[in-house]
């Protein structure tokens, strides 16, 4: 049975594919890390990225850096801005290392830092548009922050999201719930890892 997710204008977007969200020693494991392993978001995210690069699929990596003179000049104004002030997350060269798993080949387009949640205050819609593509396939961290962010910014811009709805995650449970919700009337769809690597396989068939 052929899935309803087509490629041909379609892009994989991962989202902070790094240290402080996704690995053990980072800044947030406390935060994310049982979710991170319950729902297997690392290896999900290896295998979209794989299966993406080995069929020439286009491929984006949108990711938060902070640096040291942004921690100075920052006035927390939100929950999250203390949490990240507190425990200096994303710092650049440090807790904002892809994850060594997801390192980026020569395959990946790795977007312009970011210092919030979003990705189209970056170069992300433009890429998109000069490439001919209306659709992101998007996933990663954090599901009712960045992920969520990206995916309401992208459908006000224009551009058909799709959300892998087991290769994210967030703190627990309630949240994750709470997200693929919001995700049912922000997103084109709400597909999960199989479904979409089943995609892929199709563009060979």
């Amino acid at each position: 049975m052929k899935t309803l997710m087509s490629w041909k204008k379609a892009a994989l977007v991962l989202v902070d594919p790094q240290v402080d969200l996704l690995a053990p020693e980072g800044g947030a494991w406390d935060l994310f890390g049982a979710q991170v392993l319950k729902r297997g978001v690392v290896a999900k995210l290896v295998e979209l990225r794989r299966a993406a690069a080995a069929a020439g699929l286009p491929i984006f990596y949108s990711r938060i850096e902070i640096s040291e003179n942004d921690y100075r000049d920052l006035e927390p104004r939100n929950g999250l801005q203390k949490l990240f002030a507190a425990r200096k997350l994303l710092l650049e060269g440090e807790g904002s290392r892809f994850l060594p798993e997801l390192e980026p080949g020569p395959e990946v387009v790795v977007l312009k830092a970011r210092k919030g949640p979003s990705a189209l205050r970056s170069e992300l819609p433009g890429l998109l548009r000069e490439r001919g593509l209306d659709t992101i396939v998007i996933a990663g961290m954090v599901a009712n922050l960045c992920v969520e962010s990206q995916v309401r910014d992208a459908a006000e811009d224009g551009f058909n999201t799709i959300v892998v709805g087991d290769a994210i995650a967030t703190t627990s449970d309630a949240a994750h719930d709470g997200a693929l919700a919001n995700f049912g009337l922000l997103a084109t769809a709400v597909l999960d890892t199989a479904e979409i690597l089943r995609s892929i396989r199709e563009l060979e068939s």
